[in-house]
């Protein structure tokens, strides 16, 4: 399965506080790389700054032959892993990085404002991007106040997302 001929993306897992780093490396490699970032306030001397973040905090997204490229990017310096296995590794698809991408202005992504506020234990649907359709419990709000952290319960684990706020509604 080569990521060019299927026009996906695979994911990459980094070290922690590593993407740039892991983003800069596999740069070097020659394999192309897609790091999403957005504006992130942060409190500085009691003075909310803007402080540029990954998008998806310890992961981004490269493109590669799995031949060619597969050991060089498991062992690049900032990577941790791979998501999935060499026989099948997770991909998401071309047009989900093209959607991330339409939503940038001069490389950053720009977040939606008026979010619906949801209280811990409420029943969410995911009713877009890359898990739509998933359900799960609200379980916090990260202090950016646009992403949240659910507790999916349509899988067989208990797993944690993190996900967009904008991405969720209520699941009635």
């Amino acid at each position: 399965m080569d990521a060019e001929a299927n026009n996906s993306w695979f994911i990459v897992n980094t070290k922690p506080k590593q993407e740039f780093i892991a983003k800069k490396n596999l740069k070097l490699l020659g394999i192309e790389v897609y790091l999403p970032v957005y504006n992130k306030k942060v409190k500085r001397n009691k003075e909310k700054i803007d402080v540029i973040s990954p998008l998806f905090g310890g992961y981004l997204f490269a493109r590669f032959s799995i031949d060619q490229f597969y050991h060089k990017v498991k062992y690049t310096r900032g990577v941790k892993m791979v998501l999935g296995n060499q026989d099948y590794l997770w991909t998401i698809g071309h047009d989900r990085i093209v959607d991330i991408q339409s939503r940038e202005d001069e490389g950053v992504v720009i977040m939606n404002k008026g979010i619906e506020m949801f209280r811990r234990g409420d029943r969410i649907v995911i009713d877009e991007g890359d898990f739509d359709g998933w359900e799960g419990i609200f379980y916090e709000e990260l202090p950016d106040r646009e992403r949240a952290i659910i507790m999916l319960t349509n899988v067989k684990f208990s797993s944690k997302l993190i996900v967009p706020k904008k991405y969720l509604v209520l699941n009635r």
